[in-house]
């Protein structure tokens, strides 16, 4: 996710002219720009075994821009839209990540409409990221779709939860048949340690892209429960998750990982064990170092071993990135 730093919009009066004008004019208006940008060397293997050396951008440069307007004490109407990019490839085509538009009340909460994670896979079945990069995790259990959504989520003290509708069309040609997708989630903080959980159906199809191939989720469920606990500079988390396949095949996922910072290096590891019923599991690992010599500009170092045949997925990644 993109770094959050409110950036005054007289500076795009240049850009914007009578237009960036009006707006900054606007004192019950937030205006946001977000930008990541970043390049890194990448080998992995693929399917076949065989090792894949690139030069790549794709998943670090991200340009965010949000809007938030004070309705009154309690209400307020918010938009924002990110756009993904990869600077490195030749004439790569930009695509839209987060979108979102919604109204909140504190009293009442969040309602929000668009394309974005949910709440149980951000707080749940992510938890084991600890990579810096764009390749180097264990694998994510499946919890949801991204686009069509709906979501619905509030705080209370320290408790927060959510609930999550998503829709996806199949193939129009043959079927327009509409699968939909629902989640719910909750976390609890207690001083350092948090504490989360959830449950999703997954849709029948896979996003807008099985308008044109009629993709299916291979999975059907999801539940999971998650972890973490932060010391000082040290960080602890944990994962359960099970994963059932639209075939009734349960796998599981088993994991911890750790975090420690020490000065301007931060380092990461994460291990898990992911086991299909009646079948042998693997030990995916993952490692990481970064180095942060300036405010939002890093060096990172990732590796990522998954235990599939012919060790596809497995990863090295050297990149550098920076935020503003």
């Amino acid at each position: 996710m993109l770094k959050k730093s409110v950036v005054a919009v007289a500076v795009a009066t240049v850009a914007m002219g009578v237009q960036a004008g009006e707006l900054a004019t606007d004192k019950d208006v937030k205006f946001e720009v977000n930008v990541d940008v970043g390049a890194y060397y990448v080998g992995q293997n693929d399917k076949a075994g065989r090792q894949v050396n690139e030069i790549k951008g794709k998943g670090l440069n991200q340009v965010e821009i949000k809007a938030t307007k004070t309705i009154n004490a309690d209400v307020s109407i918010f938009g924002e839209i990110e756009v993904d990019y990869d600077p490195v490839v030749d004439n790569a085509t930009f695509l839209s990540d987060d979108t979102r538009i919604g109204i909140a009340s504190k009293q009442l909460g969040r309602f929000s409409a668009g394309q974005f994670d949910g709440f149980f896979e951000d707080n749940v079945m992510e938890v084991l990221g600890t990579g810096h990069g764009e390749n180097g995790y264990v694998s994510e259990p499946a919890s949801s779709n991204d686009g069509r959504h709906l979501q619905y989520s509030h705080k209370v003290g320290d408790l927060s939860f959510a609930v999550d509708y998503t829709s996806a069309m199949g193939p129009t040609a043959t079927n327009s048949e509409n699968s939909n997708g629902f989640a719910v989630g909750v976390s609890y903080k207690v001083g350092g340690l948090t504490l989360a959980g959830g449950w999703s159906e997954l849709a029948k199809y896979k996003a807008d892209s099985s308008k044109t191939t009629g993709e299916l989720n291979t999975d059907r469920y999801a539940t999971g429960l998650a972890a973490t606990y932060q010391m000082g500079s040290v960080g602890i988390r944990g994962l359960v998750a099970e994963v059932e396949s639209i075939t009734k095949v349960k796998t599981s996922y088993t994991g911890v990982a750790l975090t420690y910072v020490m000065g301007e290096f931060d380092f990461g590891l994460s291990l898990q064990k992911v086991k299909p019923e009646n079948a042998n599991g693997r030990d995916e690992w993952s490692a990481g170092v970064g180095y942060t010599p300036f405010k939002n500009m890093q060096f990172y170092l990732d590796f990522a071993g998954l235990n599939k045949a012919n060790g596809d997925g497995d990863v090295a990644e050297l990149g550098l990135k920076y935020s503003f």
